[in-house]
């Protein structure tokens, strides 16, 4: 087997009538998937589209995303995903770079409806080959401007396999993310849902332990997929039907971010039941380690390496570590990483040296062969000879009562020093400053200590939930010096 639309279409043989994808109130059986993806991937051929031409798609509507995602995989055209909700600069960045023959988007571009009622025959489905160009994905722009990295049929297949052994999936799972799926960290699980002969369930509602609870009993839902920042929609349920259609849950999968220990020991007492993963990767590689929380429910362990996946710390030099416990840039080998940054040489030669991709993120591993976060690496704070990482500050405030949420940050004085500055949400309007103050003074050492507290209504956050550190520092050097 060389990629997914291959497995849809090999599903569509043995459980033909089976649900793929439910997407609010449609549903869509391996059979009727695998016959649209052939109507779509006609289509784009009697439109002349040839391989390795781009296609933009657009998700307002799920179904007919993935429709159009296999059909592009299957006539050997690169999917190029665009969000929902994107901003026109990015997308015109995007499109201009790509340079697409045809775009389906909400309010502008071509009809998946045209492209889907097309009675022209399909005649013989020929499955395209692993190392065929298949997608390209925008990173999520955490850091500025955001790049473009091209996959294969065999990266995106590897992804979910790497998936769907790691976390457990299989042909009973009933998956429901509430990632956005034109993101690589949504439609990720919903390939690996489909590789296995899952179902895979979508929804375009804002995500809330109501809605999470309602799926589930409608559903039947057994595995799901959450981003990091919304752990705690799971965690303090005081509402027992909630409670009870939650419990329901055989496995429940973190993405996109670590949690702190106070929430793992949470998560564990609340849903003794469920089995509860730790995913860690990057659009770049997919998902290459993988943590059982509930085996190990230790901070910041990132886990175990995927089934395709080959890990090595790496330091300045470009040496191996050897060493547990030594820091370094985090670096995986693997059939799931990207081909490189699309039409980015210079950019690729950078990160990829000898097979692996060295990613932006510190680690270190320990003597069992677990391996750890420790920072990203622009988000280290020089604090005079000491370094502060912001998520150790971050974690010491999480559990803090009425605080909701929170972030740090790096700011530069006009002395060139760096210092923390913790930017928080409050859930109550009389919160108590100085107890805050008091408690870090006493949870930090002296050189963690925020130089300043600032109460926001949100913390920026990407759509899984990352930290826009950029934003907020830019956010503070508008508003004035510091104070003492």
């Amino acid at each position: 087997m060389n990629s997914i639309v291959q497995a849809v279409f090999e599903h569509s043989l043995l459980i033909p009538e089976k649900t793929a994808i439910v997407a609010d109130d449609e549903k869509i059986s391996y059979r009727e998937l695998a016959e649209k993806t052939a109507i779509f991937s006609n289509a784009l051929k009697l439109h002349s589209v040839r391989k390795g031409q781009r296609i933009a798609i657009e998700t307002h509507d799920p179904i007919a995303y993935f429709t159009a995602f296999l059909g592009c995989q299957l006539c050997n055209a690169i999917a190029v995903p665009i969000e929902e909700h994107i901003s026109t600069y990015k997308m015109q960045d995007i499109l201009q770079s790509v340079k697409p023959v045809l775009v389906f988007m909400q309010n502008n571009g071509e009809s998946y409806r045209d492209f889907l009622t097309d009675n022209a025959p399909c005649g013989k489905v020929t499955y395209p080959k692993g190392d065929t160009t298949a997608a390209i994905i925008a990173t999520t722009g955490t850091t500025g401007k955001p790049v473009l990295v091209t996959h294969t049929n065999k990266s995106i297949l590897s992804e979910a396999q790497n998936l769907s052994a790691g976390t457990n999936i299989s042909e009973d799972t009933i998956l429901f993310s509430n990632v956005p799926h034109d993101l690589a960290l949504g439609y990720r699980r919903v390939f690996a849902a489909l590789y296995m002969g899952a179902t895979a369930v979508l929804t375009h509602k804002p995500s809330s332990p109501e809605l999470f609870a309602a799926y589930i009993k409608k559903f039947h839902i057994n595995h799901l997929s959450i981003v990091y920042s919304n752990v705690n929609m799971l965690l303090d349920i005081s509402n027992s039907k909630l409670s009870e259609s939650l419990h329901r849950l055989n496995t429940i999968e973190i993405i996109a971010g670590s949690i702190a220990a106070p929430q793992i020991h949470s998560f564990c007492r609340e849903y003794p039941d469920a089995t509860l993963y730790s995913v860690y990767g990057a659009t770049e590689s997919g998902c290459i380690l993988i943590n059982n929380v509930s085996q190990t429910p230790v901070e910041n362990c990132l886990g175990k390496p995927a089934l395709h996946a080959e890990i090595s710390i790496i330091d300045e030099n470009g040496s191996q570590i050897e060493t547990p416990h030594q820091y370094g840039y985090i670096a995986v080998k693997g059939a799931m990483n990207m081909s490189g940054y699309y039409h980015k040489k210079a950019l690729t030669a950078k990160i990829m040296h000898s097979d692996y991709i060295i990613l932006n993120d510190i680690g270190y591993f320990d003597e069992d062969g677990f391996y750890y976060f420790v920072s990203r690496v622009g988000e280290v704070i020089n604090a005079g000879e000491h370094k502060v990482i912001p998520g150790d500050i971050e974690r010491a405030v999480s559990n803090y009562e009425g605080i909701t949420d929170c972030a740090c940050a790096i700011l530069t004085t006009k002395d060139s020093i760096q210092v923390p500055i913790l930017y928080i949400v409050c859930s109550v309007d009389d919160f108590d400053m100085e107890k805050l103050q008091d408690y870090l003074t006493q949870h930090l050492e002296s050189y963690k200590l925020p130089e300043k507290i600032i109460c926001l209504d949100k913390i920026p956050r990407t759509a899984t939930g990352k930290i826009l550190r950029k934003s907020l520092a830019i956010s503070e050097k508008k508003s004035g010096p510091l104070l003492n």
